[in-house]
C-alpha cells in the first residue's frame, strides 16, 4: 500500500463517491475503482458497500478511513515540521482541541501567546473530545484539550483548565422560558432536547439520579447546532455555555440550572512518559498552568 492509496481512499469517502473522487483528483474513475478493489483484496474485506449515487462504509471501511486519515495527517505533519524548519522557525506546538468550540480556545489560548512567541509554529487538531484522548496517547499532538468528563487513563497526564456551566437555551415562546428561577432537572421532563455530543453522559448521568429519562430530540457535534435546532424547532439546548455563544443566543432565553453536577471542565491532557517541547510548556505555562505540578 502506497500513501497515495491511503490519500484516495480518504478522498473517495469524503467526495461521497467514486466518481466525485476521480473527479477532484484527475484520475479516471475505472483506475480509482480497481485501487479500492486492490485495497480490499490487500485487507481481505469489503471496505465500501457501492450505491448507484453514493457509497456507505462497512465496518471495516471505518476503521480503516480513521486509520488511513490518521496516517496522511501524519505525512503532512512530518512535511509541515521539515518545511518548518527549513523556513526557520524554532519550533512547532501539535494541539489537539475540541472542534465544536475551536474558536473559543483559538482566542483564549494562542491570541497572547502567537503574539510573544513570532518564531513557532502551529499543528492544529479540531476534532471532537473522544479523538483527542488517542492522538494523545499516540503522539500525533503533544498535548490535548478536551471539554468533558475527565479521563481516567493511566498514561495521561491532566490538569483542568477551565469550567463551564451547563444551561438551558429556550425560545422565548417556549413554555421553559416563563420561569425566572433557575431549572430543576425534573422541568425537563416530556420536553425535547438538543444536547451536543461532548455533554451526552453528564446529561444522561446527572438526569438518571433525578429519576428523569431525558428526551434527546437531537444530538449535535457543537453548541451552535443544539442552538439553532432550538430556535427552528421549538425545543430546548442544553449546552456547556461561554462567551463564545454569547452572539449565538441573543434572541434566546438563557436559564441556569439548579444542580451542581451540570457542568463541562476543559481540561489538558499529555503523556505522562514524554518530554513536552519546549513550545509545549511554554504555551501550558502561559495560560495559566504550572508545568513542575502537573500530575507525574
Amino acid at each position: 500500500m502506497t500513501l497515495e492509496s491511503y490519500r484516495n481512499f480518504v478522498a473517495i469517502v469524503e467526495c461521497g463517491s467514486i466518481l466525485a473522487a476521480s473527479k477532484k483528483l484527475l484520475i479516471a474513475q475505472p483506475s480509482l475503482s480497481n485501487q479500492l478493489k486492490n485495497m480490499e483484496q490487500t485487507y481481505g474485506a469489503r471496505l465500501i458497500n457501492r450505491g448507484s449515487r453514493s457509497i456507505e462504509l462497512t465496518e471495516a471501511g471505518r476503521i480503516f478511513y480513521n486509520k488511513a486519515r490518521e496516517i496522511c495527517r501524519i505525512e503532512d505533519s512530518i512535511r509541515m515540521s521539515i518545511s518548518c524548519q527549513q523556513a526557520g522557525y524554532r519550533e512547532q506546538l501539535k494541539i489537539s482541541i475540541p472542534a465544536g468550540n475551536s474558536i473559543h480556545y483559538i482566542h483564549r489560548l494562542f491570541e497572547k501567546f502567537v503574539k510573544k512567541h513570532p518564531d513557532i509554529n502551529y499543528d492544529v487538531y479540531e476534532i471532537a473530545s473522544d479523538f483527542v484522548v488517542p492522538n494523545v496517547l499516540n503522539g500525533i499532538t503533544e498535548i490535548g484539550l478536551i471539554r468533558a468528563s475527565i479521563p481516567q487513563y493511566g498514561s495521561l497526564a491532566s490538569y483542568p483548565y477551565e469550567k463551564d456551566d451547563i444551561v438551558a437555551v429556550i425560545p422565548k415562546q417556549h413554555p421553559l422560558a416563563q420561569s425566572k428561577e433557575p431549572l430543576e432537572i425534573t422541568d425537563f421532563t416530556g420536553y425535547s432536547l438538543a444536547i451536543p455530543f461532548d455533554i451526552l453522559n453528564i446529561i444522561y448521568t446527572v438526569f438518571g439520579q433525578n429519576a428523569v429519562s431525558p428526551n434527546v430530540s437531537i444530538i449535535t457535534s457543537i453548541n451552535e447546532t443544539a442552538i439553532e435546532w432550538a430556535r427552528s424547532f421549538q425545543t430546548v439546548a442544553l449546552i456547556p455555555y461561554s462567551e463564545a455563544d454569547e452572539k449565538k443566543t441573543e434572541d434566546m432565553i438563557l436559564r441556569p440550572i439548579a444542580n451542581d453536577g451540570m457542568f463541562v471542565m476543559s481540561v489538558f491532557l499529555l503523556r505522562k512518559d514524554r518530554e513536552l517541547s519546549n513550545a509545549g510548556k511554554m504555551f501550558l505555562q502561559e495560560n495559566g498552568i504550572d508545568f513542575d505540578k502537573l500530575e507525574c
